[in-house]
């Protein structure tokens, strides 16, 4: 079976390592040479992604996972590229999307989930919420920031160790043509999960605006729990 990954980012490389052991044959992209080679040496097949331009090879999989972050006329690029419409898509979009788009890139997004539904035969989405690990946690960015909106919106995040995993019963499973947030069962406010994390730490606390009151919204992954349940809690990063 080969798959490519257009995207071996931080999800897209661990991903990748993680379907080797498996057995998999795994070709992707990145976009320095620096980034290539240190990818072959962990033995992968890896080409150089140069916008708009896609190597051919990799289209030639039986299942590519595309992980590329949205960014304008990037759909247009997308319709030019010689796909075979048997492949198997799993795009990997974002909550941002959920309900409604509620961003720039959530609505980029969601136009680009609609046309891979429309061409592909089979296409899954998965809507990563956001990542978060030991070694990259949100927290570091918001340390010292003052006036932050949103002090009681709940996270929504997802143990990056969790979306491999989740990937990889998706593909045992075979389970095509679904949509799924794949996010954690824990949802703590903003304010009290940040400040928490930088107290452990020794940063700097995040200032959050205090008059902002406003609610953000919780989302779902009661889809995501009929195949696979998030196993490592936010709260251990």
């Amino acid at each position: 079976m080969k798959i490519s990954i257009i995207g071996l980012g931080r999800y897209g490389e661990l991903l990748g390592k993680e379907l080797l052991k498996k057995g998999y044959f795994v070709s992707g992209t990145t976009r320095t040479e620096e980034k290539k080679t240190k990818l072959e040496k962990a033995g992968f097949k890896v080409s150089t992604l140069l916008y708009p331009q896609v190597p051919q090879d990799i289209l030639c999989a039986d299942i590519i996972i595309l992980n590329i972050p949205p960014f304008e006329k990037q759909l247009d690029w997308y319709k030019s590229w010689p796909w075979k419409k048997n492949t198997w898509i799993i795009f990997i979009s974002s909550t941002s999307v959920v309900p409604i788009p509620d961003s720039e890139n959530g609505f980029l997004l969601k136009e680009e989930e609609d046309w891979f539904r429309s061409y592909f035969q089979d296409t899954t989405i998965l809507r990563f919420g956001g990542l978060i690990s030991e070694t990259s946690h949100p927290g570091k960015y918001l340390s010292g920031r003052k006036s932050l909106p949103g002090k009681l919106w709940p996270v929504n995040l997802i143990h990056m160790n969790d979306t491999v995993d989740a990937t990889c019963v998706v593909l045992e499973k075979k389970l095509k043509n679904i949509t799924v947030n794949i996010v954690t069962d824990e949802h703590p406010m903003r304010e009290e999960f940040y400040s928490n994390y930088c107290q452990k730490h020794q940063l700097p606390l995040p200032q959050f605006d205090q008059n902002d009151l406003t609610k953000g919204k919780i989302i779902s992954n009661s889809e995501l729990k009929n195949f696979f349940i998030p196993k490592r809690s936010i709260w251990d990063c």
